[in-house]
């Protein structure tokens, strides 16, 4: 029943159900304790005017002239029953005037069971009657009743004036119990609150700090001590993501360091390599074979060491040195550059005038150099790569799409980490480090602009928005 209700509306229903319940257990006890005590009022009247109209003589069986006597109530019943089983019987009607009941009615009086004991009859079209045998007349039962109907008018307006009084009663507590709960719920509203600031922060990335705290009122009550476990958990979540931030500069520090210090090795490397090689010197083949392997490798190294020092800095939140772009005069030279690396592939663009934004030339040129490779890389030939520039009010969208076999669902959720690979072996064969979709997604991100992946055969688009920027 409760299903789906929030906890303010649950404990307000809660509180009126069992008031109203309680309200009308009451009412009931009450409406059945004063009909009792008057239905004992009642019987002592009876037996009270029993006693009034003795007759020890035992004269007339007319039961009508008994109803005569003094102090004789509007609606008293005189009854008589003959030893025959034959029913006669009068009562008061309003003008205090002796009227008979019909043969129906008389029917309704039961011949047999007064054995002194006061009992209820209905007489039909008559009511309620409280009646008891008050003695015999040459052999017939005299029988006297007085009505309930008084009582039971009194009975029911005390339960009209009780359900009133509960429906009002109910009403005060829904009232009063509302402003009760929203005291007693303002705690966990704080906490509700913090926990959706919390929940909106950018925890998994950047050097974000958790300092949201629950403000305990009274650390004594339930509400107090689950805000106190709540801020308990919080800082431990930011024990934890201080830890993580330490790991993680410490990580980039090294990354950055060895970058920089494998860079004068491989430089080396790499010159005294092509050094050799240009001297054409008197070799055998395995030799020359060994030294292109060594410059074609420390090319590689250097190619790599070169994106880590990139994916550091970008670590670091350095500031690009950003100025107008025109995109779509980048786009088509990228992909001219494309077409020329990948001639067994086809090569299609579409532009658009104004998209112009705010970004660093170079770095965004390797933005669209690093997605038109990696299309290349992994398709087969002849594989249409398109590549569309679109704008609206507020972004530049540039779109690289391929009908080449798509991208393994496993792999998509890995796609832009570093050195994450589709193929490792063939990633190895053309010289990928693993590295290029997360510097895309660094870079893209640094323009303050998102990038997302759409896969299926026949059709996988990389779809990077960056902010427009409007020249006047």
């Amino acid at each position: 029943m409760f299903t789906g209700w929030p906890l303010r509306k649950r404990l307000i229903f809660s509180s009126a159900v069992l008031t109203a319940l309680a309200g009308l257990a009451i009412g009931a006890a009450t409406m059945v304790g004063v009909r009792a005590y008057m239905i004992g009022q009642l019987d002592e009247e009876l037996i009270s005017a029993a006693q009034r109209i003795q007759d020890p003589l035992g004269a007339s069986r007319d039961v009508g002239l008994r109803l005569d006597g003094p102090g004789m109530a509007v609606g008293t019943v005189m009854a008589a029953i003959d030893p025959a089983g034959t029913v006669s019987a009068v009562y008061l009607n309003a003008r205090a005037d002796r009227q008979s009941f019909s043969e129906q009615q008389l029917s309704s009086i039961p011949v047999s069971g007064w054995n002194g004991f006061i009992r209820d009859v209905r007489i039909t079209q008559a009511g309620d009657y409280r009646m008891a045998a008050v003695g015999t007349v040459k052999g017939s039962t005299i029988l006297m009743g007085f009505p309930t109907a008084a009582i039971d008018r009194v009975v029911g307006r005390i339960g009209t004036f009780l359900g009133f009084l509960i429906a009002g009663i109910v009403v005060l507590v829904v009232v009063v119990g509302r402003q009760s709960v929203d005291i007693a719920l303002r705690p966990l509203e704080k906490m509700r609150e913090t926990a959706r600031r919390i929940s909106g922060m950018q925890l998994a990335v950047g050097d974000a700090a958790l300092t949201e705290r629950v403000t305990i009122e009274d650390a004594d009550t339930e509400v107090g001590q689950l805000g106190s476990a709540f801020n308990h958990m919080l800082d431990n979540v930011d024990e934890a993501l201080t830890a993580r931030r330490n790991s993680e500069a410490k990580v980039r520090q090294f990354v950055s360091d060895a970058s920089h210090e494998l860079r004068t090795p491989l430089t080396a490397i790499r010159g005294y390599s092509e050094l050799t090689r240009r001297q054409e010197m008197d070799m055998t083949d395995d030799l020359r074979h060994a030294l292109g392997r060594i410059e074609s490798e420390s090319v590689r190294m250097s190619a790599l060491v070169e994106d880590l020092l990139l994916l550091a800095r970008l670590d670091e939140g350095r500031e690009l040195e950003l100025a107008p772009l025109d995109v779509s005069k980048l786009v088509k030279d990228a992909v001219k550059d494309a077409q020329v690396a990948g001639p067994d592939h086809a090569w299609k663009v579409t532009t658009v005038r104004g998209a112009t934004i705010a970004a660093d030339r170079d770095r965004f040129y390797q933005i669209l150099v690093n997605l038109l490779a990696n299309a290349q890389t992994h398709t087969p030939a002849k594989t249409i790569v398109t590549t569309s520039v679109a704008t609206t009010d507020n972004s530049v969208v540039i779109t690289i799409a391929d009908n080449g076999p798509g991208i393994p669902d496993e792999i998509r959720a890995n796609l832009f980490e570093r050195f994450a690979r589709a193929d490792t072996s063939r990633a190895r064969a053309t010289g990928s480090t693993g590295l290029g979709l997360a510097i895309v997604e660094g870079l893209v991100r640094a323009h303050k602009g998102t990038i997302l992946v759409e896969s299926a055969p026949g059709n996988t688009r990389f779809v990077v928005t960056i902010p427009r920027l409007i020249v006047g």
